[in-house]
């Protein structure tokens, strides 16, 4: 059964600008532009949209999603081994990114301990590094 815009968008649980801007992307297929009155939207773009929402989830990029749309029409096990590349560039993207946030963790935790060790007179340890930082780079 057709849905309009805003159907389709509840039924997926997203704002209508958020379907429009799919569109526009190229993630979803456009319905038919009628001569006069609204788009009539059929069950596919929901699971569409659905698909999208998953992607987005496991951390894949507009630009991987549109990519993987595209060598969707062609034979399937060439789309396989591009959605097996992308998923395995992804998580060796979000290791790397968890290594970087456990450094700053890391830092982090170590500038906290050093200033609840401090007295409160004593000069903030964070602003004590940076400066000696900045003086060894002159």
């Amino acid at each position: 059964m057709p849905k309009r815009i805003g159907d389709v968008a509840r039924a997926a649980g997203v704002g209508v600008e958020t379907v429009r801007f799919y569109e526009r992307e190229g993630l979803l297929d456009q319905p038919a532009k009628p001569q006069r009155g609204w788009r009539d939207y059929d069950e596919a773009v929901v699971a569409q949209l659905g698909q999208v929402r998953l992607a987005q989830q496991m951390g894949l990029t507009l630009k991987d999603m549109k990519r993987l749309k595209m060598r969707a029409k062609g034979p399937q096990p060439a789309f396989c081994e591009d959605v097996r590349e992308t998923v395995a560039a992804r998580l060796e993207a979000i290791k790397s990114e968890i290594e970087t946030l456990e450094r700053k963790r890391v830092l982090l935790a170590n500038w906290l301990r050093q200033c609840k060790r401090r007295g409160k007179t004593a000069e903030c340890p964070l602003f004590t590094q940076v400066n000696a930082n900045l003086k060894r780079r002159r």
